[in-house]
């Protein structure tokens, strides 16, 4: 579990793997560790400081404070409810890392589950299943199935039986993917998907939203690159509109909700507070005619 990738990627799965505890997010306890809990508290004590001395910046430039925690609670609760409500006979979780999402809806019914992800990550979270009979138990699950691969080149046809109504989720890659890199992977899901149909959802703050970061936001961003050895989100200005319109040439029909203005009515935790947060539901139509051709 040595490569650039994997511990350049390291740090965010940790991170959020101790928020999904912390949020009592079931199966997130099988996956908890001391390593997440310290990088758990680092990360925050940081986020405090810039809260705390970019507080007048903020106030001048109007930009509203988004907790990392909440937000990721929002877009994870939001993502969760859509997958349980999904009529989908398959998911396909792509970039998994220690998400806890695939142990509970494998616990919960018997359709095929299948995350993909580095096989670095793929063998880390096997070990922390690993430890425990609760874990052992989620890893002898026939229909719980990991691989280890690129999602930005793996064949998915490989990774899952086509021509059945899926669901793909993708948490927290986008935000690591250029411009064509998106386009690419938007095609490839729908061509995955074309025959039966489905959907993909995941979450992407457009970086036109994105509020430019202050004196002290850059020091940490310094930091973060140089802790996760370069990884780094794409700043490329896009626009809400315009990955819409990706998903849509690629034969979606697209959505974006930001989970904060449904959290009351679809009782998402923290519904008084705000987040920025958009997480993208792209529905593919089914083809039959499209798939025999």
């Amino acid at each position: 579990m040595s490569s650039p990738e994997f511990k350049s990627l390291a740090i965010t799965a940790l991170y959020t793997a101790e928020t999904w505890r912390r949020e009592g997010v079931p199966g997130a306890e099988l996956l908890a560790t001391p390593d997440a809990a310290r990088v758990f508290g680092a990360t925050n004590g940081a986020l405090a400081i810039a809260r705390f001395f970019g507080a007048v910046s903020r106030w001048i430039r109007r930009i509203r404070w988004s907790p990392l925690r909440v937000a990721l609670a929002h877009r994870h609760a939001l993502i969760d409810r859509w997958v349980a409500e999904s009529p989908a006979e398959v998911v396909l979780e792509l970039a998994a890392g220690l998400s806890p999402r695939g142990i509970s809806e494998s616990g919960r019914t018997s359709r095929p589950y299948v995350e993909v992800d580095v096989p670095e990550m793929i063998e880390w979270k096997g070990q922390l299943l690993a430890r425990t009979p609760a874990g052992q138990a989620v890893l002898e699950r026939d229909h719980y199935k990991r691989i280890g691969g690129d999602v930005r080149t793996i064949n998915l046809g490989t990774a899952v039986e086509v021509g059945r109504v899926m669901v793909v989720v993708a948490e927290g890659l986008l935000m690591y993917l250029d411009t064509t890199a998106q386009r690419e992977l938007f095609a490839r899901i729908s061509t995955l998907l074309r025959g039966a149909g489905g959907q993909l959802i995941f979450d992407l703050v457009p970086p036109a939203e994105e509020p430019p970061p202050g004196l002290l936001g850059r020091l940490l961003g310094v930091l973060m690159r140089k802790a996760t050895r370069g990884a780094d989100f794409v700043r490329e200005r896009r626009t809400r509109q315009d990955i819409l319109a990706d998903l849509n040439s690629a034969g979606f029909h697209a959505e974006a909700v930001e989970p904060h203005a449904v959290a009351a009515e679809l009782s998402l935790p923290y519904p008084s507070t705000w987040t920025r947060q958009v997480v993208f539901r792209a529905t593919r139509p089914a083809s039959p005619e499209e798939a025999a051709s």
